[in-house]
């Protein structure tokens, strides 16, 4: 089987541009994904990586849409290759025309880390740029940070439940890593709850 995998970091991008590219490609099937690629945790990456067989291709429009992260990119590439599959990333050489097979797989390796590395530098940028936004937001007095979804005043009265449901466990001493799993909210979520409590 030949699939294609298509990522975009937010919910207001678009991913027709790869999907058609893929498309135009024959794949199989496409798995579509709006997820940051500065971590592994994306259901359609891990689905896809789950029903993997030997001699399956991955086609990738270019390694940051498989990740942002080297290490992360790193561990995806080894699991995809452990099941004696292959992924195919569309803009990088496939060196198909040279003869040697270890030779091949050298120059395959050394573009692969060089776009890794990149991916990264470039992840790094937009962090940069992301907290060089902030800092001049602040200090027009504009920034607003974001809207809280979970708390005691908001709207939504689900939310607001389980707001105080999570102030309840970890008032009775709960673990936070029990309580992710008990509530099916963030990490991130529970620790602001807790830094609030600690204040």
């Amino acid at each position: 089987m030949i699939y294609g995998y298509a990522r975009v970091s937010s919910k207001d991008q678009n991913l027709a541009r790869q999907i058609q590219t893929l498309s135009d490609l024959g794949v199989d099937r496409i798995f579509k994904e709006k997820a940051s690629g500065a971590n592994l945790s994306r259901p359609v990456l891990k689905q896809l990586l789950a029903i993997l067989k030997p001699e399956d291709v991955i086609k990738v429009i270019s390694l940051d849409r498989l990740g942002r992260n080297a290490k992360d990119v790193t561990n995806i590439i080894i699991n995809v290759r452990d099941k004696g599959a292959n992924i195919d990333f569309l803009d990088m050489p496939s060196y198909k025309e040279v003869q040697d097979e270890n030779t091949r797989n050298l120059l395959s390796s050394i573009t692969i880390e060089l776009q890794k590395y990149l991916a990264a530098e470039e992840r790094k940028k937009i962090l940069e740029r992301q907290r060089q936004g902030i800092a001049l937001a602040k200090q027009r007095g504009v920034y607003q940070g974001r809207p809280i979804l979970y708390g005691p005043d908001v709207a939504n009265l689900d939310r607001r439940k389980q707001y105080f449901e999570i102030k309840r466990l970890l008032k009775a001493g709960i673990p936070i890593r029990q309580i992710v799993q008990l509530t099916g909210r963030s990490m991130t979520l529970i620790r602001r709850i807790k830094n609030e409590l600690s204040k």
